[in-house]
């Protein structure tokens, strides 16, 4: 072997180890920043759970729905300089996905008999996805973004299936929600085992509103994966790990907008041709460069000449940046709509007392406001010590499903506990001091005075004393003073009135 040839093989073992490191790190990462997400749901309400609550304060729905400029900022770089990266290392739905394409792939021979294939990218589909999500959150009609939002499916997962098996096993019990977020959150878990098994990353790269936000920006990424084609010998191994099947080891081509930054390919080649670098590698033979306009060409001289020919497009660089300036303004314009709105003077109209409006959690700016930036996590309904917060079923309307909303038929809310507004990530709810919680409404109690018995347990129980109990008609009924009553339910919970309570509180329309 010639000193050349030695030199080159050991640039070889080094591009294959860089590879090598690069896949590590990331796995660590993403093991970590899973793990902390898992303990958060798991130890919900406890004080090292609180601790962690700096990883749902990262994730970028939860972000942009708080409107957090600086993360959305910190994000959008990251990704136009590395590509995505979030979905590899932060993303838990992502990480999971990880996992479950790995388990049939465990070893060297089922790795390569089990091996993806380069797809083409359905650009169209996932776009106009994309575009249908982002309009419906922003008319208020979030339950699109609630399912498809990957930090709320993993929540979901959390709170309503793995959360009460710990609790069950420590001989506890915890609230598990309702049969619909039940079952949401059976058919998401399926979805992120079953769907990577087969096809990798796809569920990314179709459905994912994440996942095709940055993908507008990764597409542009001064990082990403390049293939050497002077050093790659063919082997299509590259081809046979990328989860996310955009990479075409034919062309020597990788779709970065579809690009994860796993380094499984970098970390595979023994050739050490493909790199994660900010240079795009040129050939060292000109003459077997792929020229822009040598298709066109070929095509001139193929039969029906200039009728047929196919010209490349080039990139409107205007509409680009006026794209990326409207999608950049858009959470700026809804938080100057929604300070607005919360200035406002708000009229509270009372329902009849049989047909009451749903109670939500304390903390909210309005009801429209809750509704769209709720993503049905169910942070706060594992959270809350009295176990009052379920999943709504349509209280909200079929547009809005698995938002929390109290249930005073089962508890009420506790008057000293603002536990729910610190777990919030998305500002759905703001975080209350126990001053603050003690004078915030969210509801009205609504008296009956044909079921009432007069036992005077709800005046008694009242933590504001805005029952009392009067004389109407002969008989001793309770009366609700409106103006000190803040709709924490206890009336409710504790009347023995039946077939039907005779104090229920409605909700407020804000």
């Amino acid at each position: 072997m010639s000193d050349r040839q030695t030199i080159y093989r050991r640039r070889e073992g080094k591009a294959n180890g860089r590879g090598k490191a690069l896949q590590l790190g990331r796995r660590v990462t993403a093991v970590v920043a899973l793990s902390v997400m898992v303990v958060f749901f798991v130890m919900l309400g406890t004080s090292a759970a609180l601790r962690l609550q700096w990883i749902t304060k990262v994730q970028l729905v939860p972000v942009a729905l708080s409107v957090s400029g600086s993360l959305i900022l910190f994000w959008a770089v990251v990704t136009l300089l590395f590509g995505r990266v979030y979905c590899s290392m932060v993303c838990p739905a992502g990480i999971a996905q990880d996992i479950s394409a790995r388990v049939p792939r465990m070893g060297r021979k089922m790795r390569f008999r089990r091996g993806y294939r380069h797809g083409e990218a359905h650009n169209r589909f996932r776009y106009i996805w994309l575009g249908v999500i982002v309009v419906s959150a922003i008319a208020g009609m979030s339950m699109l973004l609630a399912l498809f939002d990957p930090y709320g499916a993993f929540g979901r997962i959390m709170t309503y299936l793995l959360r009460p098996l710990v609790a069950a096993a420590d001989g506890a019990t915890v609230a598990t929600g309702t049969l619909s977020g039940v079952s949401v959150a059976v058919i998401t878990l399926a979805a992120l085992v079953a769907v990577p098994m087969k096809r990798g990353r796809l569920l990314c790269n179709t459905v994912c509103p994440v996942g095709s936000a940055l993908s507008l920006l990764s597409r542009h990424s001064v990082y990403g994966i390049d293939i050497n084609t002077d050093a790659c010998v063919n082997c299509g191994l590259c081809e046979r790990v990328c989860k996310s099947e955009c990479i075409d080891s034919k062309g020597h081509t990788v779709d970065m907008s579809r690009c994860v930054v796993c380094f499984d390919c970098a970390a595979v080649c023994d050739s050490g041709a493909i790199t994660y670098t900010r240079r795009r590698h040129r050939l060292s033979i000109p003459m077997l460069m792929k020229l822009p306009g040598a298709r066109a060409a070929a095509t001139l001289d193929a039969p029906g000449g200039a009728d047929h020919a196919e010209t490349p497009r080039a990139i409107d660089r205007r509409r680009f940046l006026a794209t990326g300036l409207i999608l950049a303004a858009t959470p700026a314009v809804i938080s100057a709509e929604k300070k607005l709105r919360r200035v406002m003077p708000h009229e509270i109209e009372q329902e009849a007392t049989a047909d009451t409006r749903p109670v939500t959690p304390p903390g909210i700016a309005s009801t429209r406001s809750f509704l769209s930036r709720c993503v049905g996590c169910g942070a706060c309904i594992s959270v809350c010590p009295a176990r009052v917060l379920r999943p709504s079923e349509g209280e909200y309307g079929v547009t809005n499903p698995l938002h929390p909303l109290k249930n005073y038929d089962e508890s009420y809310c506790r008057y000293n506990c603002v536990r729910c507004t610190e777990v919030c990530p998305t500002g759905a709810l703001k975080p209350l001091t126990m001053g603050e919680k003690h004078i915030f409404r969210v509801g009205l109690a609504n008296v009956d005075p044909e079921a009432c018995i007069g036992c005077g347990l709800c005046a008694g129980r009242c933590p504001r004393a805005t029952i009392r109990m009067t004389e109407r008609d002969g008989r001793r009924v309770a009366a609700v003073d409106h103006g000190g009553c803040i709709g924490c339910g206890s009336c409710q919970y504790i009347c023995p009135a039946s077939p039907t309570k005779a104090i229920k509180v409605s909700g407020l329309k804000l």
